[in-house]
């Protein structure tokens, strides 16, 4: 699946994605991380095996750590078993690497290369170990279980996190003490439906969010129409500025 960033901006620009892949885990990951080798069978063919790092401990992959792609890539085309993408990954702090399904709302892409106009706000004590440029200004906010009854999400000082809108809901709320009313919020959609119903003549209405009611301490993500019965609409979202 294609994943696509959207922006507040003025302009309505979306700022370009950086060269470098990186990514920060919005749960523990000690399940989802695999090795991949390869053996001949007796019938003198190459089977690919994948399976969970043994080496993977809830201590070793907890949430919020950040992992750095090491150029490694499992591909159904070349790599037999292989049956979707999956790209190689590393923790620089607990060293645990392997390969992820990049697909998944464990794992969201986190920028390591912030242009100088980005507001560093409030330090984080693990920045340093995000990489070149890395600031995550404070917590990360773990992927948002979002109900019609209470559809905010409490982020604390986070600048990224994860943010779902559920069944017949339309919108989420974050709630940060990072956001000001002329923030730029950026969102990256991570999984759900490519329509959220259909509108005149049968026309699918895309799922594609906007992010308004900006103010100080909050911003809602917003969808053009209710989420359809059975689906969750998934977004990674960005502080920015």
């Amino acid at each position: 699946m294609s994943l696509a960033p959207f922006a507040n901006s003025p302009s309505g620009r979306s700022f370009p994605e950086q060269p470098t892949k990186t990514y920060v885990t919005t749960s523990t990951f000690e399940s989802k991380i695999f090795t991949y080798t390869t053996s001949v069978n007796s019938s003198g063919v190459t089977v690919g095996t994948l399976a969970v790092n043994s080496s993977a401990t809830v201590a070793l992959c907890p949430v919020n750590e950040i992992l750095h792609t090491n150029g490694r890539f499992l591909r159904p085309e070349t790599h037999p078993n292989i049956t979707k993408p999956y790209i190689g990954v590393y923790s620089p702090r607990t060293f645990i690497s392997g390969f992820i399904d990049p697909t998944d709302p464990t794992f969201a892409k986190y920028d390591v290369n912030f242009p100088a106009f980005f507001d560093n706000g409030i330090a984080s004590p693990i920045s340093t170990l995000g990489g070149q440029g890395a600031n995550n200004r404070g917590g990360l906010e773990f992927r948002g279980s979002q109900t019609t009854l209470n559809p905010n999400i409490n982020a604390l000082d986070a600048t990224v996190g994860i943010a779902s809108i559920s069944s017949t809901s339309a919108f989420v709320t974050v709630n940060s003490s990072q956001v000001n009313a002329s923030s730029i919020i950026m969102l990256t959609k991570v999984s759900g439906s490519f329509s959220t119903g259909w509108g005149p003549n049968l026309v699918p209405i895309p799922a594609i969010p906007a992010v308004t009611n900006v103010t100080n301490g909050s911003f809602r993500i917003t969808l053009p129409s209710t989420v359809l019965s059975g689906d969750t609409q998934i977004f990674s979202w960005f502080i920015a500025k």
